[in-house]
């Protein structure tokens, strides 16, 4: 069954730093707080279905649609992230959350899906952006989320860069998709945008 969810929570919003302490304690926080939603761009969804072997119907399973009543009421970061047109009108795209707001790919506090799992995740607690013509990052959370933010070493601004191209190439190539599917789909679905997605492996 498709989910479509209604998007009304605010998050912490995005505030740039210069130098911050950071190291993962590995213990699953992020992937259980239930007003973190981690959206997935195109290629999010070809590495996961790759890896577990999903074809279109079994990927809807592992996804959320969110509808959007109010724009003012986006989190910031998923204002970089460009909706879909579906049979319900634009939807964010994200991974399923269970009732406890726990990820759907969350098992005995371990993410079994690590090796592909979605930039957002990759990247967190950070977040970049393009501005005034040069990249910039922040971080997404907060301690109480985050229990690694100020513990370990500074966190290399080199790692920080890099990190932050690809999401961004990442990003905009996913944009011009979305661009082409909101504008030259006919009557689209969920169901018709992931198997446009798949299908673009064979090409």
């Amino acid at each position: 069954m498709t989910i479509f969810r209604i998007f009304c929570k605010q998050v912490a919003s995005l505030s740039f730093i210069r130098d911050i302490r950071f190291e993962c304690q590995n213990c699953g926080a992020c992937c259980r707080q239930s007003n973190l939603v981690v959206t997935v761009t195109g290629k999010d969804i070809l590495r996961i279905a790759t890896a577990l072997g999903l074809d279109a119907s079994e990927t809807l399973h592992a996804l959320d649609f969110y509808l959007i009543e109010n724009e003012h009421s986006l989190p910031e970061g998923m204002r970089d992230i460009p909706p879909i047109m579906t049979e319900k009108g634009l939807a964010y795209v994200a991974i399923r959350k269970l009732e406890d707001g726990s990820c759907i790919f969350l098992e005995d506090n371990k993410c079994i899906i690590y090796p592909v799992r979605p930039a957002v995740c990759r990247t967190f607690p950070f977040t970049f952006k393009m501005k005034d013509n040069g990249l910039r990052w922040g971080i997404s959370a907060i301690s109480h989320i985050c229990p690694g933010l100020g513990k370990g070493d500074y966190v290399d601004k080199k790692f920080l860069l890099e990190l932050g191209r690809g999401t961004i190439n990442e990003l905009s190539y996913y944009a011009e998709f979305v661009e082409r599917w909101n504008t030259t789909i006919d009557s689209p679905t969920v169901e018709k945008y992931l198997q446009t997605l798949l299908d673009s492996i064979k090409q």
